[in-house]
């Protein structure tokens, strides 16, 4: 351990691992009002997390705050950089204003660390989901030498955290040329509310400040006096039980796992909830070692907490395909259920004799009929669903995501059509019926991811 290792570079490198104050200055100005601040805890976890990456052989990915501007995304990475470095106008933070050929390198020099990048609106929208695959990758572009030779791709392993006020989603959709984030992205960056539900933002415990902007404020002026002294101190530990560690934290994020990830959840689900049990593993690492002044179990509740939220606003423990297909047809009805769907039935409108009322129906989409208990079922015409209500998606998989739900009422014949006689069609016509559950179990949904939260 005595070896001296000089880094020798083509040029300077712009890092912040930098130190000032102390250990002692960090845990007192800074970590300690953690507690009871999921979002503020998360963060901290994740910053000593980020080394656990090579000994567990844990994949690299990141979490993503979203929410309104001041609610204190900012000052959650800064609180979590300042446990590397600091230093210099923004400290440890870097900018998600950057091309991912620009972020490769930032990448690359923060490999084992924790990587910081703050206000994705800055990144264009069409660069934000390479970004979001290549920092979870670990792995840049293989480029040719002047001579046309492959050169070695740069390589890392890192956990990263983020904010901005819209999503992954969003911000790749933000074009209008119908994009949408996929599912390894999604997986990739994981996106949690900023609002943490106590009217204060990413915060729940002000800790005796006045309001909001004076705790955030004192935290981000204590972040530029103390820096770079708690993850050091937790690397020397790391050093020294370094054959303990895969086995402690596989352990800890096994019982997370038991103990948090909703019984019958897809994969993604797991693959996430696996990552907040690495988080919180390191949180409770750094408590047991001295260097987050926390009560024990605090990282793992935070996790939790944290967890809980992400599943809460996803919508679903299915696959994330899945939460897509619904949400797109559910959008396409709400945006056209009376303006593209004709009228059948009772629903068809009449004059003051009773006498039907010849509708006029621009850019037809299908029908709409109530049915027996109430509710409106919508008939959507084949063409219609696979250019339009499931555009950008694989339309059978749209069907089947449906059917599991009963959202979609399949035919006899085990086809996802129903044959129906419609108005102004001499045959019978294959269409697609929607029941009445899709927009109807709204509530039901709502309760479901409740009880989810509440478990947390």
């Amino acid at each position: 351990m005595g070896e001296r290792i000089i880094l020798q570079t083509s040029g300077s490198v712009d890092h912040a691992l930098r130190e000032a104050g102390t250990l002692e200055g960090w845990q007192r100005d800074i970590a300690r009002y953690a507690v009871g601040n999921s979002r503020l805890a998360l963060a901290l976890s994740t910053a000593f997390a980020a080394p656990l990456l090579y000994p567990t052989g844990s994949e690299s990915g990141g979490f993503h705050f979203r929410g309104a501007s001041s609610t204190g995304k900012s000052t959650a990475l800064v609180v979590a950089g300042s446990a590397w470095g600091g230093g210099g106008i923004r400290g440890y933070v870097r900018t998600w204003r950057a091309t991912s050929n620009g972020l490769e390198g930032v990448a690359g020099m923060h490999c084992d660390c924790l990587l910081c990048l703050d206000e994705m609106g800055q990144v264009d929208g069409r660069e934000a989901g390479q970004i979001a695959y290549m920092l979870a990758n670990g792995v840049g572009k293989s480029r040719a030498s002047r001579s046309g030779e492959a050169r070695p791709a740069a390589e890392w392993r890192l956990l990263f955290l983020s904010s901005g006020e819209l999503s992954l989603a969003d911000k790749i959709a933000e074009d209008g040329r119908g994009r949408r984030a996929a599912a390894g992205q999604q997986v990739r960056i994981v996106d949690i509310p900023a609002d943490a539900g106590a009217g204060m933002g990413m915060f729940e415990n002000l800790h005796g400040f006045a309001n909001a902007d004076a705790f955030a404020r004192h935290l981000k002026v204590a972040a530029s006096e103390h820096y770079g002294h708690p993850t050091r101190a937790f690397l020397r530990v790391l050093v020294d039980e370094f054959d303990a560690i895969a086995p402690a934290v596989k352990d800890h994020v096994d019982e997370f796992l038991r103990d948090n990830a909703p019984a019958g959840a897809d994969g993604q689900i797991s693959r996430v909830a696996a990552r907040f049990g690495l988080v919180a593993a390191a949180g409770e690492m750094a408590t047991a070692a001295g260097i987050l002044p926390w009560p024990e179990g605090e990282a793992t509740r935070a996790a939790a907490w944290c967890l809980g939220d992400w599943l809460a606003h996803r919508g679903g423990i299915e696959p994330a395909e899945d939460v897509e297909a619904i949400s797109a047809v559910r959008r396409f009805i709400e945006l056209h259920g009376a303006s593209r769907f004709e009228a059948m039935g009772e629903l068809v409108p009449t004059d003051s004799q009773g006498a039907p009322i010849e509708q006029r129906i621009p850019n037809r989409a299908g029908f709409r009929r109530r049915v027996d208990g109430g509710g409106t079922e919508y008939l959507m015409l084949p063409e219609v669903w696979r250019t339009e209500v499931c555009a950008g998606l694989d339309a059978a998989s749209v069907a089947k995501a449906l059917i599991r739900r009963d959202y979609l009422a399949a035919g006899g014949d085990g086809k996802p059509q129903v044959k129906t006689r419609l108005p102004g069609f001499t045959s019978p016509v294959r269409c697609y019926v929607i029941t009445p559950r899709i927009l109807g179990d709204e509530e039901d949904e709502g309760e479901v991811r409740a009880a989810q939260r509440a478990q947390f």
